[in-house]
């Protein structure tokens, strides 16, 4: 009967896996954990940047302006080391130097396309090796996690690996567990938190591919100083680039452990107290908390890089984002701006017909105005004339519609006194009525044959 019901609740958790599997396909291909196509070959969506054929020109040109301030440094570093006696080089190793770092402009692509390759073969690795087992997609591990309390008899743990399963048909996942048993609430709680650590991530892995390509094309710069400085400004490139690189990785490997521990937090094997709704709340705690610090993990991933690099490149992050924010409401403040100004002249011909235009003028530029003393316009003052006319009309035909007019009324009081007078002969009559009814013959033949005696006693 309540089969809707239950339909229902799930549709919602297989919309949220559904929405998980897009958002890290879309996080995949950007990290180089997926490839991408172009032109019918397969590769990784980094160096189909870095081999795009304006980038090449650009790294070209970067290579050119490096080997003319090589050239500079070498003569300022020969200068300094035949002048100087305190310096740690000789001529010799100052042109040895020079020759190096001419090399290792050649060497910039090789060495970042090996880099790229076995980086991206580690990571995938490492990617399926956390991801449940699944091969298809995070939603699948989670529909399976999250219905290992609703097995039906006779299905497997991993019931969720088979090839014939398909977590985005109800039908099909009710032949596997019992839908009234399913851990619904903590799967709405882990795929939101997922959901909204996925959709920040993808921000900085646009910045990330974008980084990457700059740091590409002004590497042979940052090489050409090694000449004086001793490698210090390429240890810094060195430091970004890997930074860059690694720490978008290391949101999505974050990502699949996290669904991993949550996945064994919601088992209802796992007890923290007696108390079941103290014990669900230990449990949503924990996998909140594991959401927050998912977003700690690229920063953690670069300070195993370069101390402190990691936080400071998520602090950028944040200002970058805040930036983004703003430039967009500033964006839709643009593109309301034209009804914003109908509207605000729209609204100052109204003011200005009802107070006044100087007072509507002064009004808008901050000053106090009569309007503000409570003194009415020549226009309020018409209004309310207007409005006392209206009210007058309005009493005068309610007391005529009440009365009938002043013949009306006459008649009511002529009606009136005549009414009365008949009033007045009806009780006369009336009480000699009364009277009447009063007169009993017994009575009067009493007094009668009294007086009769009376009349013989004397005679």
């Amino acid at each position: 009967m309540f089969n809707w019901f239950w339909n229902f609740l799930y549709g919602i958790s297989k919309s949220m896996y559904r929405i998980i599997d897009f958002l890290l396909s879309c996080a995949n291909m950007l990290c180089g954990i997926e490839p991408i196509k172009y032109q019918g070959v397969e590769t990784d969506f980094v160096s189909f940047l870095l081999s795009n054929q304006n980038v090449t020109y650009g790294f070209v040109g970067a290579v050119l302006i490096s080997v003319v301030l090589t050239g500079i440094f070498g003569v300022a570093a020969l200068i300094k080391a035949i002048v100087s006696e305190k310096s740690n080089m000789t001529p010799s190793q100052v042109l040895v130097k020079v020759g190096k770092t001419l090399l290792t402009f050649l060497f910039i692509p090789v060495c970042l396309s090996i880099l790229i390759y076995f980086t991206n073969v580690l990571m995938q690795t490492l990617y399926m090796s956390t991801s449940g087992g699944s091969s298809d997609g995070l939603g699948r591990f989670l529909a399976g996690a999250f219905g290992q309390d609703a097995l039906k008899s006779g299905v497997s743990e991993n019931f969720y690996l088979s090839e014939s399963f398909d977590y985005t048909s109800t039908g099909n996942v009710r032949s596997y567990v019992d839908l009234t048993d399913y851990d619904y609430f903590f799967s709405w709680i882990c795929s939101f938190c997922i959901i909204l650590s996925l959709g920040t991530a993808l921000l900085s892995f646009i910045d990330r591919a974008i980084s990457i390509v700059i740091l590409f094309i002004f590497s042979p710069i940052s090489i050409s100083t090694s000449v004086i400085d001793d490698g210090g400004h390429f240890k810094l490139w060195r430091d970004q680039f890997l930074v860059k690189f690694l720490m978008g990785y290391g949101c999505i490997v974050a990502v699949n452990i996290y669904s991993i521990i949550v996945a064994a937090i919601s088992s209802s094997n796992l007890q923290f107290f007696s108390n079941s709704l103290l014990n669900n709340f230990m449990k949503i705690l924990i996998i909140v908390g594991g959401s927050v610090s998912m977003q700690r993990m690229m920063a953690l991933i670069g300070n195993l890089v370069s101390s402190g690099a990691g936080s400071n490149e998520l602090r950028d992050t944040a200002i970058a984002a805040a930036s983004m924010r703003g430039a967009i409401g500033g964006a839709g403040r643009f593109l309301s701006s034209p009804f914003r100004a109908v509207r605000s002249a729209r609204n100052f011909v109204r003011d200005a017909k009802q107070y006044g235009t100087f007072s509507t003028i002064g009004n808008r530029l901050g000053f106090k105005t009569d309007r503000d003393y409570g003194v009415m316009s020549n226009s309020q003052l018409a209004q309310n004339r207007d409005l006392m006319r209206e009210r007058e009309k309005l009493r005068r035909q309610s007391n005529a519609s009440f009365f009938g007019g002043s013949s009306s009324v006459q008649k009511a009081l002529e009606n009136g006194k005549k009414g009365n007078a008949q009033g007045g002969g009806g009780q006369a009559s009336n009480a000699n009525k009364a009277e009447g009814k009063k007169d009993n013959p017994i009575v009067n033949n009493a007094i009668a044959n009294s007086m009769k005696k009376d009349k013989g006693d004397k005679k």
